[in-house]
């Protein structure tokens, strides 16, 4: 029941719309984000993941787990709190509600409070931003506020949408690709580069490699022309023909 209302909430707030927000949100504040269902499993992908969380992780794993285990106890309060690990990181968790259930969380860190015990050469090389009590509660606070507005009963029917989707569109939802991984696959299609994409879609050429990688892994292609070579069609070329006209006009 948990995971169908999940995957309501997603189609009625919109997969790419949410990456959009958590990728503005965590380039504003400087801080690694992450939207997370009740089980711990990724709803969008991270944005502006943490180099020192990942290091550690890779050393600790076992540890991190231990942490993660003890805040997916205390999600089950179903409101907002921060955990500070024990390497001086912290995260912070806000609660989704669809229908007035909690049903996910959004996930924020690579942060750290003033004064913490992270030695500063280890903050400059991994870009730690550090903030104060009251500026950690006032991203909280806002973040609560912003995801309870999602918080309503809604009925959404696709029979419309699908009737009218383009064979390239059908192709994207057969192979369970997102709307986002959409966006860069047609970029990938009309010749555009990472750094392009990054600039045209206002993400970062990270996020935008680590989009490819998941559309390489989800459908077993080896490279980006593989990915051209399984989605290029007469939508595209419309497309480019589009984009010509309007800049020649």
């Amino acid at each position: 029941m948990q995971k169908k209302s999940v995957q309501q909430w997603l189609k009625f707030v919109g997969k790419d719309r949410l990456q959009s927000f958590q990728d503005n949100f965590a380039k504003t504040y400087g801080v690694s984000m992450i939207f997370l269902d009740m089980n711990g499993y990724p709803l969008t992908v991270g944005s502006q993941n943490s180099l020192f969380c990942f290091m550690i992780e890779n050393e600790h794993a076992d540890r991190c787990q231990e942490n993660f285990q003890s805040d997916r106890e205390t999600m089950q309060e179903r409101k907002p709190f921060v955990h500070v690990c024990p390497f001086g990181i912290a995260c912070l968790y806000i609660p989704v509600f669809f229908n007035n259930c909690a049903i996910a969380f959004a996930t924020v860190g690579g942060i750290a409070f003033e004064n913490n015990s992270i030695p500063g050469n280890l903050k400059d090389r991994f870009h730690i931003n550090s903030y104060s009590a009251d500026k950690m509660k006032e991203i909280m606070t806002l973040l609560d506020s912003m995801l309870r507005l999602l918080d309503m009963n809604a009925s959404i029917d696709n029979n419309d949408v699908l009737k009218k989707e383009s064979p390239f569109s059908k192709r994207m939802r057969d192979d369970h690709i997102s709307k986002r991984e959409s966006d860069i696959v047609r970029l990938i299609c009309k010749g555009y580069s990472n750094k392009e994409i990054a600039r045209r879609l206002f993400i970062s050429p990270a996020t935008v490699k680590t989009h490819i990688s998941n559309i390489l892994s989800k459908l077993d292609l080896k490279g980006r022309m593989q990915i051209v070579a399984r989605y290029y069609d007469e939508s595209i070329m419309t497309d480019i023909i589009d984009e010509e006209n309007k800049e020649q006009s």
